[in-house]
């Protein structure tokens, strides 16, 4: 069984080059102390996303990419980029919850963004037949 990780941080205004590709994602800064992780978290987690909304938390099945983003724009520092499944909003300066539930694959820099926008929709399709056997709940 894999060892589970919780990240936590408030989501930061990115590059917003996600939501052209169809998979908008929640940027989150990692603390000091998330960046110390071990660097074999990086890469692309399923996950569990919450945060609270008014009287209630809200959750939502993610993909997580934990890493610098070297296809698009090589990050100085490490940071998480979730893409909720079934969300459309704003969550910006909202405190977000990131449940890494099991490890997809790791980060790697791909030769095109439609590269990377295959890889992201069969990471998609990889995270819901796990979802699908009732693994986890959200």
């Amino acid at each position: 069984m894999q060892k589970r990780h919780t990240i936590r941080g408030t989501v930061t205004t990115g590059r917003r080059l996600g939501r052209t590709l169809g998979f908008p994602t929640a940027n989150i800064e990692l603390a000091a102390t998330d960046r110390s992780r071990d660097k074999e978290q990086n890469g692309v987690w399923l996950a569990r996303a919450a945060w609270d909304d008014d009287d209630s938390t809200q959750r939502r099945w993610a993909l997580v990419n934990i890493g610098t983003a070297p296809t698009v724009t090589r990050e100085e520092k490490t940071k998480a980029e979730a893409w909720l499944f079934d969300f459309s909003g704003d969550l910006y300066g909202r405190e977000l919850r990131l449940d890494l539930l099991r490890y997809l694959r790791p980060e790697r820099k791909f030769a095109s963004v439609e590269e990377l926008r295959r890889a992201m929709e069969e990471d998609k399709e990889n995270a819901l037949n796990i979802i699908a056997q009732d693994e986890f709940t959200l």
